[in-house]
């Protein structure tokens, strides 16, 4: 029996630079991964088998399942393994937990059987699974650009603690998107600063230019997530929405009055830091 951890990650950032030929939006955006994790229980099984502690997902949907079988496919070796996952990270919340998922366990099993596969092909399968995929590969600090699978890591990670609050609802990436039109689009050119500051690795400078075009659509679509951002706006904080939501991050510690909100309301809140 194996037992893996598989991360979370925030877009501290992400800017929609146009849309490509075949429906995807060309962003820029920095992925940076989270000391919270989903536990992954992996043990030897008479057929393939992924159970998860989010029943509603039927197994041939699942991201993890899909991985498996096209490293069956590239490999041509059969995986009979029973994959139990047991969800921490919010399910449509913008932190990546299905992509994280699918991307730990191609990394195990590419491990467990010599490296079989060269980085190129792992990233290839990674890429058919989903945007986010690819960064989780490796994790760490990356810009992210293309539909996210084109990456430059850093050789730096952050460390800063940061609160996130799920509100407890789901937000649908290819909803939102649909919503993107050509007056939230950014010059590519006004990025140079984001580029300079990344390099300093200091979180404050970088926080005064960091946007989210998808987070500000996802605010206008959910009344509850806009919620959540108002309330720690008014609160002084400096609240950005994850990817295209629904989790909404602040770079710090929660105060009482955020503890006490929360409770009150009924959102998660995630008390971790940058890793």
């Amino acid at each position: 029996m194996e037992i893996l951890y598989s991360p979370a990650k925030i877009n501290l950032g992400l800017w929609i630079i146009g849309k490509r030929p075949d429906g995807y939006h060309e962003i820029f955006t920095l992925y940076h991964t989270l000391d919270f994790y989903d536990r992954i229980i992996i043990q030897e099984h008479p057929f393939l088998e992924i159970k998860t502690s989010l029943p509603e997902i039927k197994q041939e949907e699942n991201i993890v399942y899909k991985a498996i079988s096209l490293f069956e496919s590239y490999t041509g070796i059969e995986q009979n393994l029973q994959v139990i996952i047991e969800k921490n990270i919010p399910v449509g919340g913008g932190l990546g937990g299905g992509s994280s998922n699918a991307a730990t366990v191609l990394n195990y099993l590419n491990k467990k059987h010599g490296n079989i596969l060269p980085k190129e092909k792992l990233f290839e399968i990674a890429v058919k699974l989903g945007a986010d995929v690819p960064f989780f590969l490796k994790g760490g600090f990356a810009i992210g650009e293309g539909i996210g699978e084109k990456l430059t890591f850093l050789p730096k990670t952050l460390n800063e603690e940061i609160f996130i609050i799920y509100p407890n609802i789901k937000s649908d990436t290819k909803t939102v998107y649909s919503k993107v039109d050509k007056s939230i689009l950014t010059n590519k050119g006004d990025l140079n600063i984001i580029l300079s500051l990344i390099n300093e690795y200091d979180i404050k400078k970088l926080e005064a230019y960091i946007e989210n075009k998808l987070g500000d659509i996802a605010l206008d679509l959910y009344p509850e997530i806009k919620e959540v951002y108002d309330f720690l706006n008014y609160l002084g904080f400096s609240p950005k929405v994850s990817g295209s939501g629904s989790c909404v991050y602040v770079i710090g510690k929660p105060t009482e009055e955020v503890e006490k909100a929360a409770a009150i309301k009924g959102w998660r809140l995630i008390k971790t830091k940058l890793k």
